[in-house]
């Protein structure tokens, strides 16, 4: 095996690694967003709809949401790593088949696709996923303020029994 091919198969290495951060960041969104709507489900069905009694599942989609957003966030971070690293062996394959022009040849693509989606090109989509858990998060604060102000009698008796 020549430095070519080692080269070569890290470059590949590193884009499945991070492919698979892609993947898993998928599979924990799915299962928060699963979560969340099951919680949302209850809290807003039937005639206990916005019920003190589902203030707790209220409260949970808090941490849902922001731990959704850490997680999105931390993939997100783990898969830049994976893409920094096998940009630096592709650079180095580079540098030993110098006329290949991956550089050039990546720098060409990207201009075109800028060109084409001027205002898309810019906007990073891993934000769009965080941004999606903390909507979840402020989701959670206003069925809890709304639950608490709908009940707000209730909430206040239990304060005012209490030991």
């Amino acid at each position: 095996m020549d430095e070519k091919d080692i080269l070569w198969y890290m470059y590949q290495e590193h884009c499945t690694h991070g492919r698979h951060h892609e993947t898993l960041r998928a599979t924990t969104t799915n299962l928060l967003f699963v979560v969340a709507a099951g919680a949302i489900a209850v809290i807003t069905h039937g005639d206990k709809s916005l019920a003190l009694d589902n203030l707790p599942l209220a409260i949970l989609l808090i941490p849902i949401g922001l731990l959704g957003a850490l997680f999105s966030a931390k993939y997100h971070e783990r898969f830049d790593m994976h893409m920094q690293r096998a940009g630096k062996y592709r650079d180095a394959l580079e540098s030993l088949i110098p006329a290949s022009n991956l550089r050039v040849l990546k720098s060409e693509a990207d201009a075109a696709t800028k060109k084409k989606y001027p205002k898309l090109f810019e906007l990073r989509l891993y934000k769009f996923w965080i941004a999606l858990h903390c909507f979840v998060a402020a989701l959670g604060v206003i069925l809890t303020v709304t639950i608490v102000m709908l009940n707000r009698g209730q909430v206040i008796s239990v304060f005012h029994h209490a030991p």
